[in-house]
């Protein structure tokens, strides 16, 4: 069975839906409210430029599609 990773682009992702969550807990403390269509907004936008933002990893010969 092949070894499965998580790739530098969908953790980089993942990094920054949970940090989201954390920053509106914090806010939250602070009183600021914000609606869950807001945090989902602001999740989205992270995740599109934590994404953008780091390189896929280059593994020539390991793709799928090839």
């Amino acid at each position: 069975m092949a070894s499965r990773t998580v790739g530098p682009v969908t953790g980089a992702a993942a990094g920054a839906a949970a940090l989201t969550t954390i920053i509106f807990w914090v806010l939250t403390g602070f009183g600021i409210e914000a609606p869950g269509e807001v945090q989902g907004a602001v999740t989205t936008l992270l995740v599109i430029i934590a994404g953008w933002l780091v390189p896929a990893k280059d593994e020539p010969g390991k793709h799928v599609a090839e």
